[in-house]
């Protein structure tokens, strides 16, 4: 039974002996990997590096263009106030115009109507 006892303690031994050497392949496999990802990741971060800058230069950028268009929509709109001003102000002239022109205009029309009615008339009575 003590040998058995020495065999079963032998067998456990090298089994975690071969435990212990396979679990070093394994770490050393795991650190190969984390090598990669390391170095995966430099490169992308190296990579990142210009594209994050492009980004930032390209938003500004955008940024100012917004910030025109912005002021260049101030502007027209400004012009289009302006317009509409000149525009009331002639229709209002316009309307004034009318208002102190039309009346004697239309007595002056009236009048000279009348004028060669009275002429044909004149005329046609001599004729008679």
């Amino acid at each position: 039974m003590e040998s058995f006892l020495v065999y079963a303690q032998l067998l456990a031994l090298l089994c975690v002996s071969a435990l212990c050497i396979f679990l070093m392949f394994v770490l050393v496999r795991v650190k190969e990997i984390l090598n990669t990802v390391e170095s995966d990741l430099k490169e992308v971060t190296t990579r990142a590096v210009p594209v994050l800058e492009n980004m930032e230069y390209i938003s500004s950028r955008v940024k100012n263009i917004t910030d025109n268009i912005d002021d260049q929509v101030m502007m027209v709109h400004e012009s289009i106030g302006s317009v509409r001003q000149v525009v009331d102000s002639i229709v209002e002239l316009e309307r004034k115009v009318q208002a102190r022109i039309e009346g004697p205009l239309l007595d002056g029309v009236a009048f000279i109507a009348a004028l060669f009615k009275g002429v044909r008339t004149f005329v046609e009575r001599v004729r008679a």
